[in-house]
């Protein structure tokens, strides 16, 4: 049975990520798009929780495609 991530949580699972990709050469362009998309998360979304789970699968459509490319820094 697997338990509800808190926000403190989420939130340090998404800094975690962030600070990978951010520095991943092949994903600047989709980290790019990320941080944009994070803007509008921000103004769309009343609920924090909601954020954090928005942002966190925009950082594994980038996670799903480094994997793909088989650049994932997480897989070696």
């Amino acid at each position: 049975m697997s338990s509800i991530p808190t926000t403190v949580e989420l939130r340090s699972t998404i800094d975690r990520m962030e600070n990978v990709y951010r520095c991943h050469e092949e994903a600047s362009a989709l980290f790019n798009a990320y941080e944009k998309l994070c803007q509008r998360f921000e103004q769309d979304l009343a609920d924090e929780r909601d954020v954090l789970l928005s942002k966190g699968a925009a950082l594994m459509m980038i996670k799903y495609w480094l994997e793909d490319k088989g650049a994932d820094p997480w897989r070696g």
